[in-house]
Protein backbone atom coordinates (compact mmCIF):
# COMPACT_ATOMS: atom_id res chain seq x y z
CA UNK A 1 0.00 0.00 0.00
CA UNK A 2 3.02 2.51 0.98
CA UNK A 3 4.74 2.04 -2.69
CA UNK A 4 0.98 2.28 -4.41
CA UNK A 5 0.59 6.35 -2.56
CA UNK A 6 4.58 6.82 -3.68
CA UNK A 7 3.98 6.10 -6.53
CA UNK A 8 0.85 7.93 -7.11
CA UNK A 9 2.57 11.05 -5.51
CA UNK A 10 5.81 10.37 -7.93
CA UNK A 11 3.43 10.65 -10.82
CA UNK A 12 0.58 13.35 -9.06
CA UNK A 13 3.92 15.84 -8.52
CA UNK A 14 5.59 14.83 -12.22
CA UNK A 15 2.42 15.94 -13.72
CA UNK A 16 2.50 19.19 -11.79
CA UNK A 17 6.44 19.62 -12.57
CA UNK A 18 5.41 19.29 -16.53
CA UNK A 19 2.55 21.87 -16.17
CA UNK A 20 4.36 24.33 -14.78
CA UNK A 21 7.12 23.53 -17.76
CA UNK A 22 4.62 24.22 -19.95
CA UNK A 23 2.38 26.71 -18.63
CA UNK A 24 5.37 29.17 -17.01
CA UNK A 25 6.90 29.78 -20.42
CA UNK A 26 3.51 30.61 -22.20
CA UNK A 27 3.21 33.16 -19.38
CA UNK A 28 6.16 34.64 -19.70
CA UNK A 29 5.84 35.07 -23.16
CA UNK A 30 2.27 36.15 -22.71
CA UNK A 31 3.42 38.75 -20.06
CA UNK A 32 6.22 39.84 -22.34
CA UNK A 33 3.47 40.47 -25.26
CA UNK A 34 0.80 42.50 -23.22
CA UNK A 35 3.92 44.94 -22.43
CA UNK A 36 4.70 45.05 -25.32
CA UNK A 37 1.26 45.62 -26.91
CA UNK A 38 0.97 48.36 -24.32
CA UNK A 39 3.94 50.13 -25.04
CA UNK A 40 3.63 50.00 -28.76
CA UNK A 41 -0.26 49.33 -29.54
CA UNK A 42 -0.40 50.43 -33.24
CA UNK A 43 2.36 46.90 -34.27
CA UNK A 44 2.07 43.38 -33.65
CA UNK A 45 4.05 42.60 -30.66
CA UNK A 46 7.36 40.19 -31.02
CA UNK A 47 9.31 37.95 -28.79
CA UNK A 48 12.60 38.18 -30.13
CA UNK A 49 11.52 39.03 -33.96
CA UNK A 50 8.86 35.99 -33.88
CA UNK A 51 5.10 36.98 -33.84
CA UNK A 52 2.34 33.85 -32.93
CA UNK A 53 -0.87 34.20 -35.11
CA UNK A 54 -3.94 31.87 -34.70
CA UNK A 55 -5.57 30.42 -37.81
CA UNK A 56 -9.33 31.11 -38.31
CA UNK A 57 -9.39 29.24 -42.32
CA UNK A 58 -8.71 26.46 -44.18
CA UNK A 59 -7.22 28.37 -46.99
CA UNK A 60 -3.55 27.01 -46.47
CA UNK A 61 -4.70 23.36 -46.19
CA UNK A 62 -3.07 20.91 -45.87
CA UNK A 63 0.05 22.72 -45.05
CA UNK A 64 -1.47 24.97 -42.31
CA UNK A 65 -4.62 23.92 -41.02
CA UNK A 66 -7.35 25.56 -38.91
CA UNK A 67 -6.53 26.28 -35.32
CA UNK A 68 -2.66 25.82 -36.21
CA UNK A 69 -0.53 28.62 -34.38
CA UNK A 70 2.17 29.81 -36.77
CA UNK A 71 5.02 31.00 -36.25
CA UNK A 72 6.60 34.11 -37.85
CA UNK A 73 9.89 35.88 -38.29
CA UNK A 74 10.63 38.78 -39.16
CA UNK A 75 12.78 39.24 -42.25
CA UNK A 76 14.69 42.24 -44.58
CA UNK A 77 12.98 42.38 -47.31
CA UNK A 78 16.06 40.28 -49.28
CA UNK A 79 15.18 37.47 -47.35
CA UNK A 80 11.65 37.31 -49.26
CA UNK A 81 11.85 34.84 -52.18
CA UNK A 82 8.79 33.12 -54.61
CA UNK A 83 7.01 30.24 -53.30
CA UNK A 84 7.44 31.72 -49.21
CA UNK A 85 4.72 31.54 -47.06
CA UNK A 86 4.04 35.06 -45.21
CA UNK A 87 1.78 36.59 -42.82
CA UNK A 88 0.73 40.39 -43.85
CA UNK A 89 -1.81 42.58 -42.78
CA UNK A 90 -4.70 43.82 -45.15
CA UNK A 91 -6.80 46.51 -43.61
CA UNK A 92 -7.48 44.76 -39.57
CA UNK A 93 -7.19 41.99 -41.03
CA UNK A 94 -4.11 39.26 -40.45
CA UNK A 95 -3.65 37.01 -43.58
CA UNK A 96 -1.12 33.99 -44.08
CA UNK A 97 -0.70 33.11 -47.45
CA UNK A 98 1.74 31.92 -50.01
CA UNK A 99 3.72 34.08 -52.32
CA UNK A 100 2.79 33.71 -56.28
CA UNK A 101 4.71 36.50 -57.79
CA UNK A 102 7.26 39.18 -56.98
CA UNK A 103 7.47 41.86 -59.41
CA UNK A 104 8.82 45.55 -59.49
CA UNK A 105 6.12 48.61 -60.02
CA UNK A 106 7.71 51.95 -60.19
CA UNK A 107 10.19 51.21 -57.68
CA UNK A 108 8.29 48.93 -55.55
CA UNK A 109 8.41 45.46 -54.98
CA UNK A 110 4.81 44.18 -54.81
CA UNK A 111 3.92 40.58 -53.89
CA UNK A 112 1.12 38.20 -55.35
CA UNK A 113 -0.16 35.90 -52.70
CA UNK A 114 -2.43 33.03 -52.82
CA UNK A 115 -3.44 30.28 -50.50
CA UNK A 116 -2.71 26.46 -51.27
CA UNK A 117 -6.43 25.08 -51.38
CA UNK A 118 -7.72 28.89 -53.06
CA UNK A 119 -8.51 28.66 -56.98
CA UNK A 120 -7.37 32.18 -57.64
CA UNK A 121 -4.67 34.61 -55.61
CA UNK A 122 -5.49 37.12 -53.85
CA UNK A 123 -7.23 40.54 -55.06
CA UNK A 124 -4.87 43.04 -52.79
CA UNK A 125 -1.12 43.43 -53.73
CA UNK A 126 1.09 42.97 -51.22
CA UNK A 127 4.20 45.54 -50.32
CA UNK A 128 6.71 45.03 -47.96
CA UNK A 129 5.55 46.92 -44.89
CA UNK A 130 2.51 44.84 -45.13
CA UNK A 131 4.60 41.61 -44.39
CA UNK A 132 4.18 40.56 -40.48
CA UNK A 133 6.95 38.28 -41.18
CA UNK A 134 7.75 35.05 -42.89
CA UNK A 135 6.29 31.42 -41.85
CA UNK A 136 8.82 29.47 -39.74
CA UNK A 137 6.93 26.81 -38.30
CA UNK A 138 3.31 25.51 -36.90
CA UNK A 139 2.09 24.35 -33.75
CA UNK A 140 -0.96 21.93 -34.54
CA UNK A 141 -4.15 22.51 -32.94
CA UNK A 142 -3.46 25.00 -29.90
CA UNK A 143 -5.53 28.30 -31.50
CA UNK A 144 -7.81 28.21 -29.69
CA UNK A 145 -5.70 28.10 -26.36
CA UNK A 146 -3.22 31.04 -27.33
CA UNK A 147 -6.81 33.02 -28.02
CA UNK A 148 -8.35 32.65 -24.70
CA UNK A 149 -4.19 33.03 -23.23
CA UNK A 150 -4.53 36.31 -24.92
CA UNK A 151 -7.23 37.60 -22.65
CA UNK A 152 -6.03 39.64 -19.64
CA UNK A 153 -8.67 38.54 -17.80
CA UNK A 154 -8.61 34.74 -18.07
CA UNK A 155 -4.57 35.65 -18.03
CA UNK A 156 -4.54 36.78 -15.11
CA UNK A 157 -7.02 34.05 -13.78
CA UNK A 158 -4.79 31.63 -14.48
CA UNK A 159 -1.68 33.38 -13.25
CA UNK A 160 -3.52 33.65 -9.71
CA UNK A 161 -4.11 29.96 -9.81
CA UNK A 162 -0.55 28.96 -10.71
CA UNK A 163 0.86 30.95 -8.03
CA UNK A 164 -1.76 29.98 -5.26
CA UNK A 165 -0.58 25.78 -6.75
CA UNK A 166 2.44 26.79 -6.02
CA UNK A 167 2.34 28.20 -3.04
CA UNK A 168 0.08 25.20 -1.69
CA UNK A 169 2.70 22.65 -2.98
CA UNK A 170 5.12 24.89 -0.98
CA UNK A 171 3.14 24.56 2.37
CA UNK A 172 2.40 20.87 1.59
CA UNK A 173 6.10 20.22 1.54
CA UNK A 174 6.59 22.33 4.42
CA UNK A 175 4.26 20.69 6.77
CA UNK A 176 5.93 17.25 5.17
CA UNK A 177 9.54 18.14 6.38
CA UNK A 178 7.75 19.58 9.66
CA UNK A 179 6.43 15.99 10.28
CA UNK A 180 9.07 13.96 9.58
CA UNK A 181 11.75 15.71 11.75
CA UNK A 182 9.20 16.23 14.42
CA UNK A 183 9.05 12.19 14.07
CA UNK A 184 12.53 11.44 14.40
CA UNK A 185 12.63 13.74 17.24
CA UNK A 186 10.10 11.56 18.66
CA UNK A 187 11.63 8.27 17.60
CA UNK A 188 15.20 9.53 19.26
CA UNK A 189 13.20 10.19 22.57
CA UNK A 190 11.94 6.86 22.34
CA UNK A 191 15.57 5.38 21.44
CA UNK A 192 16.69 7.46 24.35
CA UNK A 193 14.12 5.48 27.09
Amino acid sequence: MENHQTIRRYINNLFIYLLYIIIIPIIIYDLFLIIETNINPESTPSFWGLKTFSIVSGSMEPTIKINDVVIVKTVNQNDINLNDIITFKIDNDTVTHRIISIETVNGKTIYSTKGDKNKVSDIEKIEFEQIEGKYIGRIPKIGNLLTILKNKIIFAFILIILILSFLWKRRIYSLKIKRKEKRERFEEKQKEL
